[in-house]
């Protein structure tokens, strides 16, 4: 704590200097690097976003890459779900659309086996368009940057060959809680799974008392793999769980992989909401934020979110702990990083490549994330700036709280869980559609996985040697 304390004083005395340039000249600082930012003048790049708090912390900033560059910037932003089909769309089709679109490892995969991303190698060894020393590709946390680069070896070959994608942010899972409820209610914070089921049962039966009522857990449900990654992925390895052994069949109908499956689904069924299934995870943010719940286990970077007054109920009144553990006391994360990545398709590369570089630099992720709110940073500078400190102290229940669960993500707890495999979501949209069969009764746990195993397995035949 002393430590985060010393470096806001720092801070104070530094910010100044540090931000006086930006502020003076907003492209005086991308003048240093030694780069050409002009060579691709006149040249127009569209981009594909998602709706995500990094699209919106991106878009204020985009003159100052028109002005400096004199290529201008179309961009098309699209729910989630819609976003992936119309980009599957153009990259499958060859229209070459989007020059540059967001992206994420387990899409990469696909992607990259089909041809329809470059490897941004070719550019990053270029002189002629990177200054790497100005750039410091050395200052992104390891995990996400890694994640971004795959040697096309199914099962594996994580963090080597090609390089994708850059991490733009990257998001962890964690518990947050309302510690407000957590007190009048005389409720504990839950450290095992079996004790996150009773807590969260006994919040849902208090909040029935609350006018509104208050549900017992918010999280995301529709029928995708996108419901499988977030919490319950990360209570599925912390037991120590795989979604494919290494000889490429699926591997999760074992014992320890329907025992937490069905404290999951206790947890829905006990204290979930009615419309689960229909949950998004823009949904289970947003009402949380409202106050329609008592506990969420889902992406740490909604802190952002819950803390704003402007955009929260609750502010100021949450708690933020670490996913519970297994019963041998292991913790463990999923993460996940969007990125941006370049089209294969783009008739205009270099420039796209000028566009990756200003994007992800140093002061425009600082910017995106002091200014804009774009968390949490992929850049250790970012995240250790001063000012950033400073805003970020003060979510939890006592200085430093939210700060650390993150830290501590990045050092020890977190990292991307899925197998890496072309056909990635499909295996996650099969296993997602066990947890709904589980949870509307349609069939007990232990053979809705058993069910969703064999159809995997047929699935990922195509890729066995």
């Amino acid at each position: 704590m002393k430590k985060y304390l010393l470096l806001i004083v720092i801070g104070i005395v530094l910010l100044a200097s540090s931000l006086a340039l930006p502020q003076e000249d907003p492209l005086a600082y991308y003048k240093q690097a030694k780069i050409n930012w002009r060579a691709f003048e006149g040249t127009q790049l569209t981009i594909g976003l998602n709706k995500h708090p990094f699209t919106e912390s991106l878009r204020p900033l985009l003159p100052h890459f028109e002005e400096l560059t004199g290529i201008k910037v179309a961009y098309v932003i699209l729910p989630e779900e819609e976003f992936f089909e119309k980009l599957l769309i153009d990259l499958s089709s060859g229209g070459g659309i989007f020059d540059v679109y967001m992206t994420s490892p387990m899409f990469e995969w696909r992607y990259q086996y089909a041809g329809w991303i470059e490897d941004l190698n070719q550019f990053w060894n270029n002189s002629e368009l990177t200054d790497q020393e100005w750039y410091d590709r050395d200052d992104f946390y390891e995990k996400p940057l890694r994640a971004n680069m795959w040697d096309g070896t199914i099962g594996g070959g994580l963090g080597q060959g090609r390089w994708n994608a850059i991490p733009v942010m990257a998001e962890f899972f964690c518990q947050v809680y309302r510690e407000d409820l957590r007190e009048k209610w005389g409720l504990t914070v839950p450290t095992n799974y079996p004790d996150l089921l009773t807590t969260l049962t006994k919040a849902a039966e208090m909040g029935k008392k609350e006018t509104p009522q208050v549900y017992g857990v918010a999280n995301r449900g529709i029928k995708s793999w996108s419901t499988v990654h977030s919490g319950y992925f990360t209570a599925f390895s912390t037991y120590g769980q795989k979604d494919i052994n290494p000889d490429l069949t699926a591997a999760i109908n074992t014992p320890e992989a329907k025992e937490i499956t069905q404290i999951w689904v206790d947890i829905l069924q006990k204290a979930g909401p009615p419309g689960w299934p229909n949950y998004t995870w823009y949904d289970a943010k947003q009402n949380y934020a409202a106050g329609r719940f008592y506990e969420i286990t889902d992406c740490d970077f909604f802190a952002a979110t819950y803390e704003n007054p402007a955009q929260s109920v609750v502010a100021g009144k949450n708690g933020y702990a670490l996913p519970a553990a297994a019963p041998d006391g292991n913790i463990t994360s999923n993460m996940w990083t969007w990125a941006l990545g370049m089209s294969s398709f783009s008739k205009y590369k270099e420039a796209a490549w000028l566009f990756l570089l200003w994007a992800t630099a140093p002061q425009t992720m600082l910017d995106g994330t002091l200014i804009h709110d774009n968390f949490n940073p992929t850049r250790k500078s970012v995240w250790e700036n001063p000012a950033v400190i400073e805003k970020t102290m003060k979510w939890g229940t006592e200085p430093g709280q939210y700060r650390k669960i993150v830290d501590d993500m990045y050092a020890m707890y977190g990292d991307i869980r899925w197998t890496p495999n072309p056909d990635v979501t499909t295996v996650g949209d099969i296993w997602a559609e066990a947890l709904h069969e589980a949870y509307e009764g349609k069939k007990p746990v232990e053979q809705a996985l058993e069910d969703a195993a064999a159809k995997i397995n047929e699935w990922m035949t195509k890729w066995k040697k």
